[in-house]
């Protein structure tokens, strides 16, 4: 199947939902692809749902998205002067919505095999068609973790931040784990776990792994039950880009 558009947005990210809703209303005839089955990016997949609270103070899209996410019960989880962690299911009901209101077409469960960016873009994905190509004017990678990107260029070494919410809480020490980040919400505690110098191509599998290690030490330990587990890892930082 080869299907092409004005613009494609690889990304179902915050900034990739944004940009999609913007080219729509602009007349052009937009695609937002994504990996998984869900809107939100790292915020839902990772459960990286924890932001800058100026990330939303710019009037539009921002703004009215923090607004429908307060709407909902429990959306907020934690707010001080500074950042503002939301509930990830409320992040993909809130992106849902804003997608649906805007008719923005969609191509999820969908992985990037290759991608081109000179003269004529195109990009190549497997699904539950099989192997396919999209073309476009444009195609832009607004994923959180720049995926596009590391097609084009496999040797970078990331950190890797595990997001996870537990039913009973860890202690303040945690031998073993490189904990980042600890709130207390009502539905849990939130915990962020990083590792570090993780080979692009090893990402997934140092993923699984640790997130099997941190379910089981934390129970066997600490009898401490994962509530919330993520499906992809946060990529906090790449060696050599801004």
């Amino acid at each position: 199947m080869d299907t092409e558009f004005d613009n494609i947005i690889w990304g179902p990210s915050l900034e990739g939902i944004q940009k999609a809703i913007e080219l729509k209303q602009s007349g052009r005839e937009v695609l937002l692809a994504g990996k998984f089955g869900f809107p939100g990016g790292q915020a839902t997949e990772a459960l990286a749902s924890l932001f800058p609270l100026d990330y939303f103070s710019e009037p539009g899209f921002k703004a009215d998205f923090l607004k429908n996410i307060e709407k909902l019960q429990y959306g907020v989880l934690f707010r001080n002067q500074q950042w503002v962690l939301m509930h990830p299911e409320a992040v993909k009901r809130v992106c849902w919505q804003m997608l649906n209101e805007n008719n923005v077409q969609l191509l999820f469960h969908v992985l990037p095999l290759k991608v081109e960016m000179g003269a004529h873009p195109r990009l190549e994905v497997f699904g539950r068609e099989g192997k396919f190509s999209l073309t476009a004017s444009e195609i832009t990678d607004l994923s959180d973790d720049r995926y596009l990107d590391n097609l084009l260029n496999k040797d970078v070494t990331k950190t890797i931040v595990i997001n996870s919410f537990f039913a009973d809480p860890l202690p303040a020490d945690f031998p073993g784990f490189q904990v980042i980040r600890r709130f207390e919400t009502p539905i849990g505690q939130y915990i962020s776990v990083s590792v570090k110098n993780v080979a692009s191509q090893n990402v997934e599998r140092t993923f699984n792994r640790e997130l099997d290690r941190l379910s089981k030490e934390s129970w066997k330990k600490h009898q401490a039950r994962i509530l919330m587990v993520p499906v992809y890892p946060e990529v906090k930082e790449i060696d050599g880009r801004p």
